[in-house]
């Protein structure tokens, strides 16, 4: 915890260049929605990103993106974790064959983190960025296959936890009465989908990455429900990466693949 209150103005503009990096050009009453910041406070903050560079206006009617000087943010960023390098190009090369965007979590705090992702690289991806975005362990496939493989302990761990951060009314007991049949029916299947009654345009298959009985990642493909596509097809890629980032994984620990 840090020794002194933190700076809302600096997390306010934080929150604004994460809402911008998940789309390609962004109005105030997007990044309103998506911020829940004041519109007010979000023009103040977008007009000052572009007085410093970081940020294009387009004009009034089409709004603002980010300009390539973001990219000296992550200029003294010196490597990902052993796992995320090994997966970048696996997960590349499986987007090439099946065209269908994918990404790999890992878990933060009581939520699954988006570390990678191939939308840049999909024909078929239904949105601009999901990097950084925050998975509910409860409802979403990465979710549902982390808890799925996780051990007893640490399940109910993170049940306990997601309790008294309030992320659910549910106790600790409820929550394993809840998921106990969702995540019998993942291990009989062999990979989790999300729950149906979030976005119902598009599903994710996920499956996770185990090693010595310990999740490092879990591996998701998304995809349309009304695209007909293969979804034997894309288990048999999520499975075929899995198997592939077994042996790399093999000489890590989940600290080394963790971002905490």
């Amino acid at each position: 915890m840090p020794s002194f209150p933190s700076i809302r103005s600096v997390e306010r503009a934080f929150a604004v260049l994460r809402a911008m990096n998940r789309t390609g050009i962004s109005r105030i009453s997007e990044l309103e929605a998506m911020t829940g910041l004041p519109a007010s406070t979000i023009v103040r903050i977008v007009e000052t990103l572009t007085a410093l560079g970081y940020v294009r206006n387009h004009g009034h009617r089409s709004g603002y993106s980010l300009t390539e000087r973001v990219l000296e943010l992550s200029a003294g960023f010196h490597g990902l974790p052993p796992l995320l390098e090994c997966a970048r190009d696996v997960l590349k090369e499986t987007t090439g064959a099946i065209r269908w965007p994918a990404a790999l979590a890992t878990l933060d705090g009581t939520s699954m983190v988006v570390r990678l992702s191939t939308i840049p690289d999909s024909p078929l991806a239904h949105t601009h960025s999901t990097l950084q975005k925050r998975l509910d362990l409860l409802d979403r496939a990465h979710g549902r296959a982390y808890l799925a493989s996780c051990p007893e302990e640490e399940r109910r761990s993170l049940y306990r936890r997601l309790h008294d951060e309030r992320v659910t009314d549910l106790s600790p007991e409820e929550l394993h009465e809840r998921m106990q049949p969702v995540l019998a029916r993942i291990r009989h299947a062999g990979h989790a989908e999300r729950a149906h009654t979030l976005d119902p345009q598009t599903s994710t298959l996920a499956m996770a990455v185990v090693n010595d009985g310990h999740v490092l990642a879990t591996l998701g493909v998304t995809f349309f429900r009304g695209a007909r596509a293969d979804r034997k097809a894309i288990i048999r890629a999520i499975g075929t990466v899995v198997e592939r980032l077994k042996a790399p994984a093999g000489g890590l620990s989940p600290q080394a693949a963790s971002f905490t």
